[in-house]
């Protein structure tokens, strides 16, 4: 199992975007009732020392199909990131137990949604939902950081609203689009970084929402078609840590084979010394959290 330094890193540059298709507390099979209707799908409790921080690991096996119209994360303080995945048994490779353990960032699987800091609620366009089965595994990657000098503990995970399979065209999925290796933030006010990938024919992107750390003053992200096309701006604002909200995308935007996706992260870096790529807060990082359809098989689009 591969081990990636981050969060959910996207379908790698050069594989393209692609067309093809614990002891928590969560449920699996969408038992019980959440805030504004929403129901819970997964999650754990946790308790995190003063300037510390821990990834967890939290799997539950479904018990009965799911079609998610809209999703939402439970993220109370000491929540930096979650990355939810997807895995199915194969052959002679059963799945990993149910429960919690302690990790690292470990994006091994297709991912299905990922939120930071501040992410609100994200309702899937008309006709487009997320598709889980019977018999696979959610898995939650957890990111816990606790800057402060008390002891903090609560409960993260994601909840979601169902919808009748019959309403559903389109099944959705995540990448993470960014640069990962080799990202380096001087010493320096406006200090940029870009990272981009390739895409294939076919998947077509509904919403983004940035994602850098401490460090982070403004984020831009924009497709550009082959043979010269138009780019067109996915995000340019401001950032924000802790409002790191999907922005939908309208008119949505369909990829082409051999398109370019662009992400440039600005950054204010007055520490007195470099900040490296790294999965700590008081590292930094680059991409943009996007939403697709169909879904990836991979979860890595950087360079």
């Amino acid at each position: 199992m591969r081990k990636l330094v981050f969060v959910v890193l996207l379908a790698a540059c050069g594989t393209d975007f692609a067309t093809e298709p614990g002891t928590g507390s969560g449920s699996g099979s969408g038992s019980g009732s959440g805030s504004g209707g929403f129901m819970p799908l997964i999650s754990t409790d946790w308790s995190l020392q003063p300037m510390t921080e821990q990834y967890l690991c939290v799997r539950q096996t479904l018990q009965s199909d799911m079609w998610i119209s809209s999703i939402s994360p439970v993220s109370p303080t000491g929540t930096h990131h979650q990355v939810l995945m997807v895995t199915t048994a194969t052959p002679g490779q059963p799945l990993p137990p149910d429960g919690v353990t302690v990790c690292s960032s470990e994006l091994s699987s297709p991912s299905l949604y990922a939120s930071g800091v501040g992410t609100s609620e994200l309702d899937l366009p008309v006709g487009v939902a997320i598709h889980l089965q019977a018999g696979q595994q959610l898995f939650l990657n957890l990111h816990l950081f606790n800057a402060g000098d008390a002891q903090i503990t609560g409960t993260s995970g994601v909840t979601y609203m169902p919808i009748d399979p019959s309403d559903v065209q389109h099944e959705a999925g995540v990448v993470l689009a960014g640069k990962a290796q080799g990202l380096e933030v001087d010493v320096g006010v406006g200090v940029q970084q870009t990272g981009t990938c390739t895409t294939s024919a076919g998947s077509t992107i509904f919403a983004a929402a940035p994602h850098m750390h401490l460090l982070g003053t403004h984020l831009t992200a924009t497709y550009t078609p082959p043979n010269g096309g138009t780019s067109v701006t996915l995000i340019d604002q401001p950032y924000l840590f802790d409002a790191q909200n999907y922005i939908m995308q309208s008119p949505e935007i369909v990829t082409e084979a051999g398109g370019k996706y662009t992400i440039t992260c600005t950054y204010d870096n007055e520490s007195g010394s470099p900040v490296y790529f790294g999965e700590s807060t008081t590292d930094e990082m680059c991409f943009a959290l996007t939403m697709i359809y169909p879904p990836p098989p991979q979860t890595e689009c950087t360079k």
